[in-house]
């Protein structure tokens, strides 16, 4: 129930606020972690880089979610 309600607040949190705050950056995290679809991990995980380029855990789960691809 409580993951439920975080992965809506996430939710809730990247698609009304913009601006690169730690609070969005993660929200995204959360989102990638929760998503069952390899898809929707890396599409969260690039949402991290574009508004935190420097976040070291975002390229290292787009490598854990489908290691063949490149992360850029």
């Amino acid at each position: 129930m409580i993951d439920r309600f975080r992965t809506r607040y996430a939710s809730f949190v990247v698609s009304h606020f913009t601006r690169p705050t730690m609070l969005v950056i993660q929200c995204w995290l959360w989102l990638a972690a929760k998503s069952r679809d390899k898809q929707d991990n890396r599409r969260c995980l690039h949402a991290v880089l574009r508004l935190d380029p420097d976040n070291q855990p975002a390229p290292l789960a787009l490598l854990l979610f489908d290691p063949q691809r490149p992360t850029s």
